[in-house]
């Protein structure tokens, strides 16, 4: 099924985005507690009162009540995938599933969305240079891979108040862009409408002059149904063939701080001989606030460091750079962020022993 926006039809498609994502955010905070979906505070959070985890069901309502109120309907390959792996976050939300589940479910939803799309990573570019290695019957998993990783960095990064809501509004705006850079207008369209009714959540979970802290927060189901759509639309931007394509490495660039966030805390952990998939306050917004930064100017400077990285990465692209040389500057970054982010940690755990021993 082909998704068809007229552009008549598109202020109607993202302003309904917008409002239902925000009415229902509001409506759905104060269901919560009978529907089982809080957010409950301890050691690790930084919240003090249950929150309401419903962020997500706003916007993945928004986002198909619009598309229902503009006469058109997502494409089945975007929204079964995202709707499964929406349902396995809300009975997350409401009671907790096991974590190897939970990546089941997830490597499930990457397989059918590369069996939907009939789109995989076939080749992937060769850093610092114009070639390509071709990953033949690689593809599948790696593709899969791929998908699990973007998922997990989006769920890491929803640590701090507006964060990961931020950083998924930067990668739907940049995502409509490459779009409609590219002559995929229609694409352009489901992105601008996502990157609406995400700013309809942040109205309730950022931190701003007349809300101090969130109301309500993203929760399970938000980061995995939202993940599988941004999957979607790198998809169909980066890896299926025809028309002029969106590099792969330009498609991820805008969750290219979420992904570098997950790697490098992942690979300290596993340096430190601990699970790598285990909660704890050793992100880098958890640095930040280490440091001595507030909570929102934490948040402001992720936010920035992200479109940044987008915006660089795409006038890349746009100026003739080759893939493979945006590809191993990224990589680069992230050697510098691994490096920078290990020795501040034991900085701050030096001179918290120094204290102590003060």
């Amino acid at each position: 099924m082909t998704f068809k926006l007229m552009p008549s039809n598109l202020v109607l498609f993202v302003l309904f985005a917008f409002l239902v994502s925000t009415a229902t955010c509001l409506a759905l905070a104060r269901l919560a507690p009978r529907l089982r979906l809080l957010d409950l505070p301890d050691e690790r959070k930084r919240h003090d009162n249950a929150i309401p985890l419903v962020g997500g069901i706003g916007v993945l309502a928004g986002l198909l009540v619009a598309s229902l109120c503009s006469g058109q309907a997502l494409p089945h390959e975007a929204l079964w995938p995202s709707l499964m792996l929406f349902l396995v976050g809300v009975v997350d939300d409401m009671f907790g599933l096991n974590a190897s589940f939970k990546l089941l479910m997830q490597a499930l939803a990457a397989w059918w969305l590369i069996e939907l799309t009939g789109a995989a990573l076939f080749s992937i570019p060769a850093p610092f240079t114009h070639g390509h290695w071709v990953l033949g019957r690689l593809a599948t998993p790696i593709t899969m891979l791929m998908v699990i990783a973007l998922l997990n960095a989006i769920n890491m990064i929803d640590g701090l108040d507006g964060l990961a809501g931020g950083c998924l509004a930067i990668a739907a705006a940049g995502l409509g862009y490459a779009a409609y850079m590219v002559g995929q207008p229609n694409l352009a369209s489901i992105a601008l409408a996502l990157f609406a009714a995400v700013l309809g959540f942040l109205l309730w979970n950022a931190r701003l002059p007349w809300q101090p802290r969130a109301r309500v927060f993203l929760g399970d189901a938000g980061a995995l149904g939202i993940g599988m759509l941004l999957c979607w639309l790198v998809f169909k931007l980066s890896l299926t063939p025809g028309g002029e394509r969106v590099p792969v490495t330009v498609a991820l660039a805008p969750l290219a701080v979420p992904m570098m966030d997950m790697v490098v805390v992942a690979f300290w952990r596993m340096a430190e001989r601990r699970n790598p998939m285990q909660a704890d306050r050793g992100h880098s917004h958890h640095l930040l606030l280490e440091i001595g930064l507030p909570a929102t100017a934490a948040v402001r400077l992720i936010w920035l460091a992200s479109a940044l990285v987008t915006c660089a990465t795409f006038v890349a692209w746009r100026m003739g750079v080759a893939e493979g040389r945006l590809l191993g500057v990224l990589l680069l970054c992230s050697a510098v962020h691994m490096v920078w982010f290990r020795r501040s940690w034991l900085a701050l755990r030096r001179r918290a022993r120094a204290r102590d021993g003060a």
